[in-house]
């Protein structure tokens, strides 16, 4: 665990149209309370965001490992959809959940959830476009722009990108006390 610290999170973010600002606003907020921020992707190819911010990823998403961090946060954006239904990446989220890791998703990342089978009967939000998934994957969606249901927070979209970062900042710092 050596390059990992006690507060340490990753992003995944996907190769091609992540949202910027979700990234850039959870990502600074989280630095600033202390979390160090991981980011991965599908390869260590050089992501382009929606509004063509460019970022190279830390690592792979098949180098995750739940004992690494305290949550996993998928970031949102139009080509978060290409990754609802990816083997490894529900394969990986699953093993944070069985690890009691906390989930954290806005936007059009919540559709990975929901493809995980993780919303079932749980409180959530998401991108308005997304709602009808969301609730045929048994999601309860709400119109808050931020939701926590035990250890899973989701986010409606950029707009809830603060408060996100905040409430996530909250709890990993609450875990750690």
């Amino acid at each position: 665990m050596s390059k990992y610290s006690e507060n340490s999170v990753v992003f995944f973010i996907p190769e091609k149209n992540f949202h910027d600002f979700e990234f850039t606003i959870t990502k600074s907020t989280l630095e600033k309370n202390g979390i160090k921020v991981f980011v991965a992707s599908e390869n260590k190819n050089l992501a382009i965001g929606q509004f063509s911010l460019r970022f190279k990823p830390d690592t792979y998403l098949f180098n995750l490992h739940p004992e690494n961090f305290k949550a996993i946060v998928l970031i949102g954006g139009s080509g978060t959809k290409a990754y609802w239904k990816n083997d490894l990446l529900i394969r990986t989220i699953k093993k944070f959940y069985l690890k009691e890791k906390i989930i954290a998703a806005i936007c059009s990342a919540v559709g990975i959830l929901a493809s995980a089978e993780l919303l079932k009967g749980r409180k959530v939000t998401c991108f308005k476009d997304d709602v009808e998934f969301i609730k045929s994957s048994g999601g309860i969606v709400t119109n808050n722009p931020v939701e926590i249901d035990k250890k899973i927070i989701t986010a409606s979209g950029p707009d809830a990108a603060e408060l996100f970062s905040k409430t996530l900042s909250d709890m990993i710092l609450k875990q750690s006390r």
